[in-house]
């Protein structure tokens, strides 16, 4: 006769571990109903409520998200994640002045090109335009358009090489010590947009400048690499314009061309209403600190700092609002 095998007892760890997985699966779905609550009573919130309760909720919004996507450990993708949502907050856009006709061209320079006080020449290549001082032997404003389109690529030259519009200056020119020649416009970054032409116009010698290595390699590639991949990725067309500041009473090299102080860098964007808004940053050359928004500055200080006057063609109201406001974060 057959016996009947009883089914075995289940042990108690497999009880506990069955429990304890119910649980966990209880948890999170009370974790996720209760975000959706918090998350539909904060839009409903924002929604209903006041002007000024909607701008302090983007204002805090803001804060908190420029907080978490500063520290510089923080991966790239949930960077990029976090600007996705920072870009469709109305207070991220800082200020924004009427740009009228301004940007419909191809041209590098945004609403004509800067004016000086001392004379400059102009140096247009294919990828940006160089506003050259041919009496200190050095630019004082390299300004170049991206556009966010599909990246290129492109071998970068080994060697540096001379501009037959400036033909007495030479690479041993610039730089003494502990400051040596470096691109001021990284040819990675033409190169990205412009291809060949665009590696091999930022490798003339009239785009070097005197830097500290440990500067180039590490606190400018990183702003410069989170201007020109960034913002066009975000925003489309981007202008940006870079430049030393040299120092008054320091010493220049053994040619002559004087040894920066600061660096500067303006990013302009002209939004889809035709708007135009800047964010401006002011190193100091000996600089360390690698949080950018600590550098955030405004038009104005560096046009006092330069001698150039930017926006010249565009409407004075606008250009004098847009010079003295400071960005109060990253975009």
């Amino acid at each position: 006769m057959a016996v009947k095998k009883r089914p075995k007892k289940q042990s108690a760890h497999l009880r506990r571990r069955a429990g304890a997985k119910s649980a966990g699966k209880t948890l999170c779905c009370t974790v996720c109903v209760v975000l959706t609550l918090c998350v539909g009573m904060l839009a409903a919130l924002y929604h209903f409520g006041s002007f000024a309760l909607r701008m302090r909720m983007e204002a805090v919004a803001v804060a908190w998200i420029n907080t978490v996507r500063t520290p510089e450990w923080m991966p790239r993708l949930i960077i990029n994640r976090l600007n996705q949502v920072y870009d469709i907050i109305p207070a991220s856009q800082g200020l924004v002045v009427e740009g009228g006709e301004i940007g419909h061209d191809a041209s590098p320079l945004i609403a004509g090109v800067p004016l000086s006080t001392s004379p400059l020449r102009v140096l247009y290549n294919k990828s940006y335009i160089n506003l050259f001082d041919e009496r200190q032997g050095q630019t004082t404003c390299i300004a170049f358009k991206l556009s966010g389109a599909n990246q290129r690529t492109a071998l970068l030259p080994t060697e540096y090489f001379e501009d037959p519009r400036v033909r007495e200056l030479r690479v041993s020119d610039i730089g003494t010590g502990q400051w040596h020649a470096q691109p001021l416009v990284p040819p990675q970054t033409l190169a990205s947009e412009f291809g060949e032409i665009g590696a091999n116009e930022a490798s003339l010698v009239t785009n070097l400048v005197p830097m500290r290595t440990a500067f180039h390699t590490g606190l400018w590639q990183r702003l410069i690499q989170e201007i020109s991949q960034s913002y066009p990725q975000r925003f489309d067309e981007t202008w940006i314009y870079l430049g030393p500041i040299p120092c008054d009473k320091g010493a220049p090299s053994s040619s002559g061309v004087p040894i920066p102080e600061w660096f500067y860098t303006i990013a302009f964007d002209v939004t889809a209403a035709g708007g135009l808004r800047a964010i401006a940053f002011l190193i100091p050359a000996h600089a360390t600190d690698t949080h950018l928004h600590n550098y955030i500055t405004s038009i104005e200080r560096i046009e006092a700092l330069s001698g150039l006057q930017f926006l010249p063609e565009l409407e004075y109201d606008a250009r004098d609002a847009l010079k003295s406001t400071i960005s109060p974060q990253l975009w």
